[in-house]
């Protein structure tokens, strides 16, 4: 058995979007791995089968972060290194065969960049590893109710990427009434910190009752997931790890570019604003971390007929 390393992401989306060239090297190289990658995305491969260590990085000043990360693999022998960052640590470890991504400067979607690494030369669909533990502290997280469930991410990294929450409201009551999602249970996800917009759209739902997941670990999210009919929320890594499951996923873009991080696979469609990513953003002193949202232009109407397209195509 040969071993590999996979020095990968930072960002739960982009590790989601890596998770298909991880598994095809694996395949192709019959590899034990370890994986270097980010606090947040590590928990995305604690259920892989063939991932035997996972080292978090740990950011520091001037990337000392790197130093600490070498120290760790610089005595093992790889057959292959596999490097998503053009880490320069990777050339001052004894490895057989190297393989870097290089600059992200173009301009087509990630998952397809990574094709060009992948040893079966196609493009690696993602997916995620989830061991029955992890599916039986999921279904503690549902109260024992049995679905079928509707997954609402109405979250995002940065407040722009956001639809505003009456537009959620409104959409959860127009689709409850899709004969396809009849009977369905809405679930709230999203990661920590973002707890405050489950609790005001349960507030707003107070009728309908949604279970409010916003917090919850990362794999038994995945689960509920696969446990679901639908996914509907802002582009965000829970709506890569959901396209990754290989349920319908529709994701809803604004501000960021759905021409390199739009969701992966066959059940998976998208919808943006009207405006590109490059006019919502032409703002003077324009910040990310700060601008209120920039989804108000994608309305309600725009996202139900979406919705209905995506129905349409899993029939």
């Amino acid at each position: 058995m040969n071993k590999l390393l996979f020095i990968g992401n930072t960002r739960l989306g982009d590790a989601v979007m890596s998770s298909g060239l991880l598994n095809d090297l694996a395949n192709y190289y019959n590899a034990r791995v370890t994986v270097v990658c980010g606090k947040v995305a590590a928990p995305l491969f604690e259920d892989c089968p063939f991932v035997e260590k996972i080292i978090k990085i740990n950011k520091k000043k001037y990337s000392l972060h790197w130093l600490e990360i070498w120290n760790e693999i610089r005595l093992n022998k790889w057959d292959v290194i596999c490097d998503l960052r053009s880490t320069p640590i990777v050339w001052f470890v004894k490895a057989k065969k190297r393989i870097v991504l290089g600059s992200r400067g173009d301009k087509i979607h990630r998952v397809k960049r990574l094709a060009k690494l992948n040893p079966f030369e196609k493009i690696p669909i993602p997916l995620v590893w989830i061991s029955k533990e992890t599916l039986l502290e999921a279904k503690k997280y549902l109260y024992k109710d049995i679905g079928p469930f509707i997954a609402i991410g109405p979250t995002a990294n940065w407040p722009a990427k956001v639809w505003p929450s009456d537009n959620f409201v409104s959409l959860i009551r127009r689709i409850l009434n899709f004969k396809e999602l009849k009977d369905c249970k809405v679930i709230l996800v999203g990661g920590p910190g973002e707890e405050l917009i489950g609790k005001e759209l349960c507030e707003k739902l107070v009728d309908i009752k949604p279970i409010n997941l916003i917090g919850k670990p990362i794999l038994p999210t995945a689960a509920i997931f696969s446990l679901s009919k639908i996914f509907i929320g802002n582009d965000s890594g829970l709506m890569h790890l959901s396209a990754a499951t290989g349920i319908p996923t529709l994701g809803l873009f604004g501000p960021t570019d759905d021409r390199l991080y739009s969701p992966t696979g066959k059940n998976a469609l998208f919808i943006r604003t009207p405006k590109s990513p490059e006019e919502l953003m032409d703002i003077p002193n324009f910040n990310h971390r700060t601008s209120p949202s920039l989804m108000g232009t994608l309305t309600v109407e725009m996202v139900e007929n979406r919705v209905k397209d995506l129905l349409l195509r899993v029939k």
